[in-house]
C-alpha cells in the first residue's frame, strides 16, 4: 500500500504541474489567441509532457476556460475587500471606493495578460468569456456589493461599466493610443494622476457623505 507521505508528494507534484500548465497557457493564449495557440507550445513552455494538459483539463477548450476562470480570482478578492471594509464601524463609502479604484487599476497594470486575453475575446465575438459562469457571478456580486454593502444610490451597473472601462484603457492601449500622445502608461506619476481623475469622475454622485450610511 502506498504510504501517506508518498501519496502527498505525488499530489503536490501533480498540483505543481497543473499550475505550471495554467501559467504557460495564460501566456500563450494571451500572446496568440485561442485559435493560434497549440497545446504543444504550452507544454514546452510549462516543461511538461504532451499528455498532461489533457489529463488535467480534458481538452484545449477546457484548459482555456480554466485560464479565464483563474483570472477572476483577483476580482473575487476585491469584492471580499469591499465586504470587509463595509462592515467596519467607521466605514467611509468614498474612501472604500477610492481604494477599489486604486486596486483595480493596479491589478490591470500588474496583470496585463488578462487584459490581452479579454482583447482577444472581444476580437473573436467573446466566444468563451461572454458566457463564462464565473464572470456572470463576479459581475452580479460586484453590483450587489455596491448596492447592499455600500448603499450606492446611483446606477450601479453604469458605475461598474465606467469603473472597468476607465481602469482598463491605459493598459489595453498603452502603445496604440497613449504612446502616440507622448504619455507613458507605466509612469508612476501618470498612474497616480489618472487614478485621481477616475475618482473625481466617478465619485461625484452616488455616495453619501461620511457618517450618513
Amino acid at each position: 500500500m502506498e504510504s501517506r507521505e508518498k501519496k502527498s508528494r505525488r499530489t503536490e507534484a501533480a498540483e505543481t504541474s497543473k499550475q505550471k500548465i495554467l501559467e504557460a497557457a495564460e501566456t500563450v493564449f494571451a500572446e496568440k489567441g485561442y485559435d493560434a495557440a497549440s497545446l504543444q507550445e504550452i507544454c514546452d513552455l510549462a516543461g511538461v509532457t504532451r499528455g498532461l494538459p489533457n489529463y488535467f483539463f480534458g481538452s484545449k477548450e477546457n484548459l482555456y476556460r480554466a485560464v479565464l476562470d483563474r483570472a477572476f480570482t483577483r476580482a473575487q478578492d476585491l469584492i471580499a475587500f469591499i465586504h470587509t471594509q463595509a462592515q467596519k464601524p467607521d466605514a467611509n463609502v468614498e474612501e472604500i471606493l477610492r481604494a477599489v479604484i486604486d486596486r483595480l487599476f493596479d491589478d490591470f497594470v500588474t496583470h496585463p495578460i488578462f487584459v490581452r486575453l479579454a482583447e482577444w475575446e472581444a476580437l473573436h465575438g467573446a466566444r468563451y468569456l461572454g458566457d463564462l459562469p464565473s464572470q456572470f457571478q463576479i459581475l452580479h456580486h460586484a453590483i450587489q456589493a455596491l448596492q447592499e454593502d455600500l448603499g450606492w444610490h446611483g446606477d450601479a451597473e453604469q458605475f461598474l461599466i465606467d469603473l472597468v472601462a476607465l481602469c482598463w484603457f491605459p493598459t489595453a492601449h498603452a502603445g496604440t493610443f497613449l504612446k502616440p500622445l507622448g504619455v507613458n502608461a507605466h509612469d508612476p506619476a501618470f498612474q497616480a494622476r489618472y487614478k485621481q481623475h477616475i475618482a473625481q469622475l466617478l465619485l461625484g454622485q452616488g455616495t453619501e457623505p461620511p457618517g450618513e450610511r
